[in-house]
């Protein structure tokens, strides 16, 4: 299977991993210490300059997701011999990403990627960047289209949304994980013969503008149009939203718990449904769980072997993708940006070197809304059957 395939790079990542998740700060690959917002630097020697070099900026500090992107973007980057940094705010908010570009930008980096944390606010800073020639690609969360070479996708948002409906609906029926390709054959079988109360989805997303989870939701939203979802599921999601901070996502989980009137929450950020399986399991809720997560933050909260009853647990099953491969391709997108006159403009591509397991592959810029992105790859379902051998990995 492809995906198995391309997870199985993660399999070398396992020690750094465990290094890394759950930091509020990370520190240099040289072993000294940064301050409490910035983060690695590599491949720099003792030369504690920014100038020339390849910034990762993820959301805020202390997000394995972020983490593990930047072990891709960072080792594709210096294996063609080329300095990177990782820096990243502790807050997670516009005006904390802002403030660190601007900074960036003043010490004159080779280029700028990105996880934006709002739709707007950036505009200034990101003119500046480009008036400078610094190029600015984003992943995982799009910047304007009007400033960024292109976006890397993790996935085709709609299958994105499509996929974790469908899995929070046969949850709630009950229903093991069917297999590759076929929830929603599964679904409309299942909803065909169903008669109960009107099943009703809760959301527990990051902030209230964060552009790649709204994304999600409204494509969340699209999927609950469908006809075969008619009468059946209620077609308005519950939002609520923690900001990706442990703390506030577990106030939030909470808040689903009290008011008890949904029957599956769906957490498209690692952050959220952490916190929700903690919370729904402490409160031993009826409620179930589903989304974005990391194994080895879940592992408390699913099933782990194939014998197993999924729905002993929290969360019969979840999805997620390859993530270190992302920053890898977000990476080779700089790269071609900066050295070999990649525009992003539709239609045109770039060559990305073979990374770990994955051979060399061409990526080729297509429409995304007002811009251009690139295709990295397809959600993957984490369930009883494949935990377990991914606990210590992803």
């Amino acid at each position: 299977m492809k995906n198995w395939k391309r997870l199985m790079a993660l399999g070398m990542s396992a020690t750094m991993i465990a290094s890394l998740a759950g930091c509020s700060t990370t520190t240099s690959t040289e072993g000294g210490a940064e301050d409490a917002a910035a983060t690695t630097e590599s491949g720099s020697g003792k030369d504690a300059s920014m100038e020339g070099t390849h910034v990762f900026m993820f959301k805020s500090t202390g997000n394995s997701f972020g983490d593990l992107m930047y072990e891709g973007f960072s080792e594709y980057l210096e294996a063609k011999g080329e300095k990177t940094a990782y820096k990243s705010p502790a807050e997670t908010t516009v005006a904390a990403q802002v403030q660190m570009l601007d900074e960036l930008i003043t010490q004159n980096v080779a280029s700028i990627t990105i996880s934006t944390n709002g739709d707007a606010g950036y505009d200034e800073v990101f003119k500046k960047a480009q008036e400078k020639g610094i190029p600015i690609v984003s992943v995982d969360s799009e910047a304007n289209p009007e400033y960024r070479i292109c976006h890397t996708n993790q996935a085709e948002t709609q299958d994105i949304g499509s996929y974790l409906v469908q899995a929070a609906v046969l949850i709630t029926l009950g229903v093991d994980y069917p297999g590759d390709g076929k929830m929603e054959e599964t679904v409309k079988k299942e909803l065909a013969n169903y008669s109960g109360d009107e099943v009703k989805l809760g959301v527990l997303s990051a902030s209230i503008d964060t552009p790649v989870q709204n994304s999600w939701i409204a494509a969340m939203e699209a999927e609950l149009g469908k006809d075969f979802y008619a009468g059946k599921v209620n077609p308005e999601l519950d939002k609520k939203y923690g900001n990706d901070d442990l703390t506030e996502s577990t106030t939030q989980a909470q808040a689903f718990i009290a008011e008890n009137a949904v029957d599956c929450i769906i957490s498209p950020t690692t952050v959220g449904i952490a916190a929700a399986g903690q919370a729904l399991k402490s409160a031993n809720s009826e409620i179930k769980l589903t989304g974005l997560g990391l194994p080895s933050e879940m592992q408390s909260f699913m099933p782990k072997t194939a014998d197993e009853n999924a729905f002993d647990y929290v969360c019969p099953y979840m999805m997620l993708w390859d993530v270190i491969h992302l920053g890898a391709v977000s990476g080779a997108a700089t790269y071609a940006a900066v050295k070999d006159g990649f525009d992003g403009t539709a239609g045109t591509s770039f060559e990305m070197d073979a990374f770990r397991d994955y051979e060399a592959e061409t990526y080729e810029a297509y429409e995304s809304g007002d811009g251009t992105a690139v295709l990295a790859g397809t959600p993957f379902i984490f369930e009883k059957s494949n935990m377990k051998e991914w606990i210590d990995v992803l």
